[in-house]
């Protein structure tokens, strides 16, 4: 029996164990939304892939639906964003919103634009140095993944925000005034969610 083999980019938002050395990855991929992949053999030392599938990473992938669900064949590194793993602020707040990202989205649904905005925005965070804009950047980053999967409802108020990869230090400035406006409205969209 032969299987269609699916190639797209995905970034890497977790994992979990499975069995002595495999792993189930949460996979946001461009072309089949947020799926969950089995890779095999990927937390053993011999695994070439495993350094091109940590957390955060961004990597063409290559998949194979079986039986049981996804299975990770192979994948090449496109950025494994280095610069979020060595700062301990962009290391939290990246694995902070990986987390929420997981839990907002609900099943297998393509959504490119949702896909742009977060991998332009790691992008972005990674260049941030200053505290204080970083935690604007963060304000940003969560308003776009609300407003992209439709849990933002003030899109009027902060029509600048829905701008599609728009990331400038002007922006970073009006987040940072607006700070507890935009603070306010997220816990309102997250609670308003009930995920």
């Amino acid at each position: 029996m032969s299987y269609h083999i699916y190639h797209t980019e995905a970034l890497i938002l977790g994992g979990k164990a499975a069995g002595e050395g495999d792993r189930v990855l949460y996979c946001y991929t461009r072309e089949l939304g947020l799926i969950l992949a089995h890779a095999k053999s990927l937390r053993e030392n011999h695994s070439k892939l495993r350094y091109t599938l940590q957390t955060f990473a961004h990597a063409e992938i290559d998949l194979v639906r079986g039986k049981y669900g996804w299975k990770l064949i192979s994948a090449y590194p496109i950025d494994s964003f280095t610069s979020l793993w060595r700062h301990p602020s962009k290391r939290k707040i990246v694995a902070a919103h990986a987390q929420l990202l997981r839990r907002l989205i609900q099943g297998e649904e393509r959504h490119e634009l949702l896909f742009d905005d977060l991998l332009s925005g790691l992008r972005f965070l990674s260049g941030i140095e200053n505290e204080a804009e970083l935690r604007a950047g963060e304000l940003i980053f969560v308003v776009r993944m609300l407003s992209r999967l439709g849990y933002w409802g003030d899109a009027v108020r902060f029509p600048q925000l829905a701008l599609e990869n728009v990331w400038t230090a002007e922006l970073l400035s009006f987040a940072q005034k607006a700070r507890t406006p935009l603070i306010l409205g997220i816990n309102q969209a997250l609670e308003l969610s009930h995920l």
